[in-house]
């Protein structure tokens, strides 16, 4: 028997079978994280905070609101963040310095 709420629909990682999973990775390295954004911890303009397939904390310098507007409006669509590790000790942490996100879907009826 299936508990789930059949009202909601499901989200990209139950949509597409993904678990997040922890590798190996040193603090000081650089590496493309797939996923999307699941938490905005801080919008302000110049020290975004968001955090990244539900446990990694990403720190963003995004000094124009615009584009800080824009990550909101994206945020639980798929991307890569290009971001470099800071700490490994409570759960990771990186500074990420590029967003890539797939081009915008447009629905029609």
């Amino acid at each position: 028997m299936d508990f789930t709420d059949n009202n909601k629909e499901p989200n990209f990682f139950e949509k597409f079978g993904l678990e997040v999973a922890n590798g190996e990775v040193e603090v000081g390295q650089t590496y493309p994280i797939y996923g999307m954004i699941t938490k905005l911890l801080s919008d302000e303009p110049g020290a975004v905070v968001v955090q990244i397939n539900f446990s990694i904390t990403a720190h963003m310098t995004i000094p124009d609101e615009k584009k800080v507007n824009l990550l909101k409006e994206r945020a639980f669509e798929p991307g890569i963040f290009v971001s470099t590790v800071k700490s490994k000790d409570d759960g990771l942490e990186v500074d990420c310095s590029t967003v890539v996100f797939g081009r915008k879907q447009d629905y029609h009826a």
